[in-house]
């Protein structure tokens, strides 16, 4: 921390670590008061959810609510009462409990077992119609092994997780996709390489998806074979029309719309 304030007063000057060092105690401030709360509840057009605060998820949560408000609000006004939802990389849940609860079903698709298991509990505790699939969407059925930041568990170490293609899922057990939501980490370019059946069926006529813009700190799409550019050219080749909802710099929050959907 020391080393880091003395970079940025060194590149930014004082003003910049002043204001840098007053945001990092303030998010502190409000880990520390919602952990201490033992719980968190937020309200998205109308929609209320609420997460346990225990240990990393107080900081997942708040991550969520600096940046995810936007791509979340604009799902909720999207969805209809009889869709299928796909959370692909469901993390905690925080998609799956919103959505969840203006759609007939979910379906969460999360390889890290201790995030599955939040995720579990978030969906039951607000009532919300849901599986938890402990593991990854890939191009191919093989096992991974991923990285804590690859998994974004937070935790150290790897992790070994079974993987699966989209395509291959749908079936009795797991009902064809409406609505699908994509946030893996970079990995986005594989979860669309194993679903292509999946999306270009007339019944899915939504995605939304966080695309991992190339960083030193953390993988990308670049480290899945493609550039941003060419990942959003792939949707568009699959008959989806994309739209951007929010561009964070390292993160680009987008919607595809099916150019064929029934609906």
């Amino acid at each position: 921390m020391i080393n880091r304030a003395a970079e940025v007063y060194r590149e930014e000057g004082l003003n910049q670590l002043v204001g840098k060092s007053i945001g990092a105690l303030q998010r502190y401030t409000a880990l520390t008061y919602w952990r201490s709360r033992g719980s968190r509840t937020f309200e998205i057009d109308d929609v209320t959810a609420t997460f346990t605060t225990k240990g990393r998820a107080a900081r997942s949560l708040q991550i969520f609510d600096d940046g995810e408000r936007e791509m979340v609000q604009d799902l909720l006004s999207n969805v209809e009462k009889d869709d299928v939802f796909w959370d692909v990389g469901a993390h905690i849940g925080f998609h799956s409990c919103f959505a969840g609860q203006r759609v007939n079903r979910v379906e969460a698709f999360e390889p890290a077992s201790v995030a599955a298991e939040r995720c579990r509990k978030h969906v039951a505790a607000n009532d919300v119609d849901a599986s938890v699939h402990e593991c990854a969407l890939w191009h191919t059925n093989e096992t991974l092994t991923l990285d804590s930041e690859s998994a974004a568990t937070g935790e150290g170490g790897s992790i070994t997780v079974p993987a699966r293609t989209g395509d291959n899922l749908v079936g009795d057990e797991i009902p064809q996709p409406n609505v699908v939501k994509i946030d893996v980490e970079g990995a986005e370019p594989r979860v669309i390489d194993g679903m292509e059946e999946t999306l270009t069926d007339d019944e899915c006529r939504l995605v939304y998806c966080e695309v991992h813009r190339p960083a030193e700190t953390r993988p990308s799409v670049q480290d899945h074979g493609a550039t941003t550019e060419e990942f959003l050219d792939s949707l568009s080749d699959l008959g989806f029309t994309v739209e951007t909802i929010m561009d964070r710099g390292l993160d680009l929050h987008v919607k595809a719309r099916s150019n064929s959907s029934s609906h």
